[in-house]
């Protein structure tokens, strides 16, 4: 059976790349009629700009008949911010904007080290007990830090996460090494997210400067952010290199990097993929990349080749 899909959010809102709620629709309908039923949000979307992506999801009212199921991620990147206190207050805002009483997944969406695990875990719980939300992830966490959780959740009968989203794609591999066997050990799903590398597998040429407003756009954050993980020599041979084999089979690197996680990676079931967008158009074609069948052996063996000599220079799993 083929490895789940999740719909992202993280470019909608008036400031995001999908700007109107009309548009945000149609790009649900057409999700919705792949079979899809899965939803992902966060306080942060779009980034700079908190709460619009939730704000336009529960004006559409997702959920309603059981249409779509909703997962969302509290305030997080801010010292502080996973307090008990704020974490509550970040809920509270979170459900009101959505339009819900509680989410299927509640994310503690990166790590907030200033403040104590326990303290934020038993926050956590508590909203649990209330019935905020079905299941519990976590998004960027370090290894050690995904068993804190588990072994709290033993000790004190707390809830425990149920999932996990990460970075993995076709040159970010290290979580099949770092972060899967603790997934498999304690029954915790893997939702792979940047299955693109945000562009960086089409858009994005070596020695030519990123496209302004875009993914890999320095003056930005996220831009900045994007660099700092796929902007190496390595890297850039990689997809080259990708584009070589491709090309003889007529496969653009888009459709392998998806093909490959759906059909080749260590994903299995119960793990998803969490798929991306900039407007409807590039929705329908990576969902009917997707939709495409396994990768030819020759391809699976040059992806292979690539991580083994491009792992040392790879992103890391986990922040």
């Amino acid at each position: 059976m083929p490895v789940d899909l999740i719909l992202g959010s993280n470019n909608v809102g008036p400031n995001g790349k999908v700007k109107t709620i009309e548009d945000f629709s149609a790009i649900l309908d057409l999700f919705h009629s792949h079979g899809n039923i899965h939803l992902d949000t966060a306080y942060l979307y779009p980034a700079g700009h908190p709460g619009q992506a939730e704000t336009f999801l529960g004006d559409l009212q997702v959920t309603k008949d059981g249409k779509f199921i909703l997962d969302t991620k509290v305030r997080s990147f801010e010292d502080g911010a996973h307090a008990a206190d704020e974490i509550c207050k970040s809920v509270e805002a979170q459900l009101k904007r959505l339009k819900v009483d509680k989410v299927h997944t509640l994310y503690l969406h990166a790590p907030d080290r200033t403040v104590s695990f326990e303290e934020s875990h038993k926050a956590i719980n508590e909203l649990y007990k209330q019935g905020k939300f079905e299941r519990f992830g976590i998004s960027n966490y370090q290894p050690d830090e995904v068993l804190g959780f588990v072994e709290r959740a033993n000790k004190y009968g707390w809830v425990a996460p149920s999932c996990y989203e990460g970075l993995y794609n076709i040159c970010s591999r290290r979580a099949e090494t770092e972060l899967l066997p603790i997934f498999r050990e304690h029954n915790i799903a893997f939702y792979a997210y940047s299955p693109l590398a945000s562009g960086f597998f089409s858009n994005i040429k070596r020695n030519e400067p990123p496209p302004a407003g875009g993914p890999f756009d320095p003056t930005t954050f996220n831009g900045q952010y994007n660099q700092g993980w796929f902007f190496k020599d390595a890297l850039f041979t990689a997809v080259e290199e990708l584009g070589k084999v491709g090309e003889e089979y007529g496969i653009p690197n888009n459709a392998i990097a998806l093909r490959w996680l759906r059909h080749h990676s260590q994903l299995t079931d119960g793990d998803a993929i969490l798929v991306g967008y900039s407007n409807i158009g590039q929705l329908k074609q990576n969902l009917e990349y997707l939709g495409q069948g396994p990768l030819p052996q020759q391809i699976v063996e040059v992806v292979d080749k690539i991580w083994d000599a491009i792992k040392d220079d790879a992103p890391e799993a986990a922040m």
